[in-house]
């Protein structure tokens, strides 16, 4: 549908929002900014000259004091010229009227047409109960801006809660999918860091560092390149160090696993065991499956993968593991583990 000579609704890169509320659940901070920033990308994807041109429509979702943190020219809200053109006595002065006064009604009322669209949007992505407080009785919402239903869904629900931030410290320690690159740790150290300091209670560089360690041991991966890291002093345990040793790490195993005749499963094998004491060092770890031994799996309380080893849970299996190390083979068993991992795993356990 368009609603503007110059703009329709399928120019917007987030056509529907994802939901900020159930009637059932109500907006949290995460959901909030989550549709702030689809919102924010939206109104950006429409081009104006207004507010130094670069931001787009984004002044809709901001107000001016955060408006001003990304762009040093304000944000001019575009008035509606009159119905009409002003006269003129000749005829190049009618024709430069004119087009003054078609000129700024295309700007007012693509403001207008991106304004209502993305307040719509809002609307669509959450129960009306949450925002009845601004509703008209007659007009509804049709005098309420993006702006004022997004500033009252962060004045009301925007606060993080003690609950919010300890889930958060946790998703910290969230295991490493290793058929994805190592980036994605980095990833959610980052966004954990980013929460909390919204929330007032900003998690420590080097909380952040232990954490994405104890991820990348658990893996057991990277175990050489774990050692290396202890061995480094304190003072170098640096998040942007952090980065750059366990990336090249990553890179290096990445390589070594997709060439080689032995496989990445004896890769694993020849690198060293890692015992408790080993790993504990000045760390508070708590993760219980850095420990690797050559403990006999005959157990009938402990099944095999060729991935990750012995391990307790009866349904992770050679055919059943969910990630597989280049190289796995499905039909390893605990009798015949045909080159697979000799370690012990066990599910990660995040800090309570």
């Amino acid at each position: 549908m368009s609603t503007s000579a110059h703009f329709k609704l399928s120019d917007f890169p987030h056509k529907v929002l994802d939901p900020i509320a159930t009637l059932t659940v109500p907006p949290t901070y995460a959901t909030i900014k989550h549709a702030q920033r689809q919102l924010m990308t939206n109104a950006a994807a429409i081009p104006t000259l207004n507010g130094g041109g670069a931001h787009g429509h984004m002044a809709l979702t901001l107000t001016a004091l955060a408006y001003a943190d990304i762009s040093d020219v304000p944000f001019v809200i575009p008035v509606a010229p009159p119905a009409n053109p002003p006269p003129g006595a000749t005829q190049p002065q009618i024709t430069e009227n004119n087009r003054v006064h078609q000129r700024d009604a295309d700007i007012y009322n693509l403001y207008v047409a991106v304004n209502n669209a993305l307040r719509q949007q809002l609307l669509d992505a959450i129960p009306r109960i949450y925002v009845r407080a601004l509703a008209h009785p007659m007009f509804e919402f049709s005098n309420v801006t993006c702006l004022d239903l997004l500033s009252h869904l962060w004045t009301k629900y925007g606060t993080i809660k003690p609950a919010e931030l300890q889930k958060n410290f946790q998703s910290m320690f969230t295991p490493w999918n290793t058929t994805e690159p190592i980036e994605s740790v980095f990833l959610q150290l980052d966004e954990a860091i980013a929460f909390s300091v919204d929330g007032n209670d900003p998690i420590s560089e080097a909380a952040a560092v232990r954490a994405g360690y104890e991820v990348i041991a658990h893996s057991g991966l990277l175990l050489l390149d774990c050692k290396e890291w202890r061995k480094l002093p304190l003072a170098s345990h640096t998040l942007a160090n952090f980065q750059q040793h366990f990336s090249l790490a990553d890179d290096d195993r990445r390589l070594t696993a997709t060439t080689g005749s032995l496989g990445y499963a004896n890769v694993l094998a020849a690198t060293p065991s890692l015992t408790p004491a080993t790993v504990s060092d000045t760390l508070s770890l708590p993760f219980s499956a850095l420990s690797v031994s050559q403990t006999s799996v005959s157990s009938p309380d402990m099944t095999y993968c060729w991935t990750h080893g012995t391990s307790k849970n009866r349904r992770h299996t050679s055919a059943t593991c969910k990630n597989k190390a280049p190289g796995h083979r499905d039909d390893a068993t605990a009798t015949n583990t045909l080159g697979g991992s000799t370690k012990i795993w066990t599910a990660p356990k995040p800090p309570k």
